[in-house]
């Protein structure tokens, strides 16, 4: 059961284990504004009809393999779902069942021992198994994820850690970082600094 860190009216944000399905953890009234992928961990939101909760901006931390080449970027894609395989792969050109997709990113540090990165990413669109497709196209799986390459055997290291909301009409906007701090996959993080 997702774990309840901010409630207000008709809204509500939480915890959501990894394991757990997105579509279950909204409370009673309120329907879940955005999905994660079973496996992964993280913020999610949920609210009810017209409570004028909005969320602003949603920030991921992943560790993936290798260096990346620059220290921040872009990663712009044509994105194809596969259901049945459930992989997302990148494609040369749109057409049909296949979506844009961009994200931009930042490096917070990388541990040349591991040979891991440690990386915040902000999704401009939401495609599934976006972040987790789009690292591993350029060579750099995240740590965990066997589906798209990774030798690493651990969870999936991937998790929604910073959402910006504003609740109510008039409401400002507020950031809430992920907690309890001590779960997966914020202990793996912890080993590399993890912003709070």
């Amino acid at each position: 059961m997702a774990k309840i860190l901010e409630k207000g009216n008709g809204f509500a944000v939480m915890y959501k284990e990894a394991g757990e399905d997105s579509e279950k953890t909204a409370p009673s009234g309120m329907g879940v504004l955005y999905r994660l992928d079973v496996p992964i961990a993280g913020l999610i939101a949920a609210a009810a009809p017209g409570s004028g909760f909005e969320v602003v901006s949603k920030k991921y931390f992943l560790i993936c393999t290798g260096k990346l080449e620059n220290d921040s970027g872009t990663m712009e894609d044509f994105l194809y779902h596969d259901p049945r395989s459930n992989r997302t792969f990148p494609v040369k050109k749109l057409r049909k069942g296949v979506k844009e997709a961009k994200l931009s990113y930042e490096v917070i540090c990388y541990d040349e021992k591991e040979d891991l990165s440690f990386v915040s990413a902000v999704l401009e669109t939401g495609r599934t198994h976006q972040i987790r497709a789009q690292f591993a196209s350029r060579r750099h799986p995240l740590a965990g994820d066997g589906k798209y390459g990774s030798r690493i055997k651990c969870p999936i290291a991937l998790t929604c850690g910073e959402l910006t909301y504003k609740a109510g009409k008039d409401g400002g906007e507020k950031t809430v970082v992920k907690m309890p701090d001590k779960v997966w996959p914020w202990d793996l993080f912890d080993a590399f600094e993890l912003p709070h």
